[in-house]
């Protein structure tokens, strides 16, 4: 059950990190474009994300086990970090369930405007032993050497759901709010605040906003599941590879996108088989052996010869 002001709507400060209830979407968006990072409390039983943990284990065992096979498109992001995209398919088809709640959405259309549309899909882990990571912002500003680039309202948002009790021990994400306002960041950690987050809730912030992963000091791993989500008009070159499949959607779940939502997930890509395959190889030959294309483009229209 969630405090009393946090309930009514009203923030609530713990170590400097506002904290909202579900019906809260103008105040929580108040407080982000002010601070640069929120805290949305109560959005999903604790039972849903310890599911959304096994799918997880289950379909990339390496975000748990260093020593089992880890997510396709991963990278380090700090002393036994990683950051690897997420298929949202088979048994994680029930993220699409998790992004469509009415807190969530209703604050992403404030911030955002209604046009917005997801980004990406991941997981991040910290590992037993994890160090504190450097200062960084998720992305630059969007005109870096101009005062208005720090007026400006967000263009994108790290949406963070731990699948684990988030704490002090396990290593919670710690933030210098309003240094989404500032074009030259601090790299001083001093003033930096931080929350502990409970399964069930989660953390958006500013792509903008510096912050870095405390460390982990238990002996169990710390994974988060996060999305991104952003203004039509951008997209994330900063964090990617170029052809990183950053939004892959499975049939199973897209069929559980809302008809109003839809526009939401327009970037999304369906899972490979047999028939993107196919295209890619076309593709590939197309591309590299361009007179070998031709040839069998022409045996392929040749008429049948009569017997």
């Amino acid at each position: 059950m969630l405090p009393k002001n946090v309930a009514s709507g009203r923030a609530e400060m713990t170590a400097g990190i506002s904290r909202f209830g579900g019906e809260a979407a103008d105040d929580a968006a108040e407080a982000l474009s002010r601070d640069g990072v929120v805290a949305l409390e109560g959005l999903w039983p604790a039972q849903r994300i310890d599911e959304l943990a096994l799918a997880l284990r289950q379909s990339i065992p390496g975000a748990f086990d260093t020593r089992a096979p880890l997510p396709e498109d991963i990278w380090v992001v700090g002393t036994k970090r990683i950051n690897g995209l997420v298929p949202i398919a088979g048994r994680m088809a029930g993220c699409i369930d998790l992004l469509q709640n009415p807190a969530l959405l209703a604050l992403l259309d404030k911030a955002l405007g209604n046009n917005w549309v997801y980004e990406s899909f991941g997981v991040i882990s910290s590992f037993p032993g994890s160090t504190v990571q450097k200062l960084h912002s998720d992305s630059p500003h969007l005109f870096e050497d101009k005062t208005i680039a720090a007026m400006l309202p967000p263009f994108a948002l790290t949406i963070s759901i731990p699948l684990v009790d988030v704490d002090e021990v396990n290593g919670s994400t710690e933030f210098l709010p309003g240094t989404h306002r500032i074009l030259q960041s601090p790299d001083s950690a001093d003033g930096s605040v931080w929350n502990a987050v409970l399964r069930g809730n989660c953390m958006i912030w500013d792509f903008r906003v510096r912050h870095r992963g405390q460390p982990n000091s238990s002996a169990e791993p710390r994974p988060m599941f996060y999305a991104t989500a952003c203004r039509a008009f951008w997209q994330d070159s900063t964090n990617f590879v170029p052809d990183a499949r950053k939004l892959v959607i499975g049939r199973d779940a897209r069929a559980r996108i809302a008809a109003d939502r839809h526009r939401h997930f327009a970037r999304a890509r369906p899972m490979p088989g047999v028939v993107s395959a196919a295209q890619t190889f076309n593709r590939l030959v197309r591309w590299y052996a361009p007179r070998f294309h031709r040839a069998l483009r022409r045996l392929a229209r040749r008429p049948e010869t009569a017997l």
